[in-house]
């Protein structure tokens, strides 16, 4: 079973983010807090689905949010897709993937955009397997941690 996450699902939803972070070496990285998290969600800043067994146990997570494109107006972000491991293969992933393009559909996204490691060669191939296009000719750039909130501004702030 598939349905969108709520407030109460948020131990799951960051759970299944830690272990995303852990498959991609970065632990260390997840610092969000779960009550940040249920502020966020409340606030409209993601949506999240998650996948049930019938135990209760979530298997997997799709996670999104909107972003504004200067070329094509509104696109959607897909942050995080994942699944346990031992549910791999069998489906759950392009049915988590289907529930992020039915999303963009439903909010007019002109295009689905997301990320995935250059060493995660069965992601890939997924991926292509579905048509996505991955360019490469564009490099991610972000500010994080120190380089952001200790930015050193050489004119006065407008904001």
């Amino acid at each position: 079973m598939i349905r969108k996450a709520t407030a109460a699902d948020v131990p799951a939803v960051l759970g299944l983010v830690r272990t995303l972070a852990e498959f991609e070496r970065a632990p260390h990285e997840v610092t969000l807090t779960e009550s940040q998290m249920v502020a966020d969600l409340e606030s409209g800043h993601f949506e999240a689905w998650l996948a049930w067994n019938p135990r209760g146990e979530a298997l997997g997570l799709v996670l999104c949010h909107r972003r504004y494109s200067t070329w094509k107006g509104l696109t959607a972000h897909l942050e995080d897709l994942v699944v346990l491991e031992s549910y791999r293969g069998h489906g759950l992933g392009r049915r988590l993937l289907e529930v992020a393009v039915a999303w963009a559909q439903s909010i007019g996204a002109q295009r689905l955009h997301w990320e995935v490691l250059d060493w995660n060669q069965p992601a890939i191939d997924f991926y292509e397997g579905l048509g996505a296009d991955l360019n490469r000719d564009w490099i991610p750039c972000r500010l994080a941690g120190d380089a952001l909130t200790q930015f050193t501004f050489r004119y006065p702030r407008l904001l």
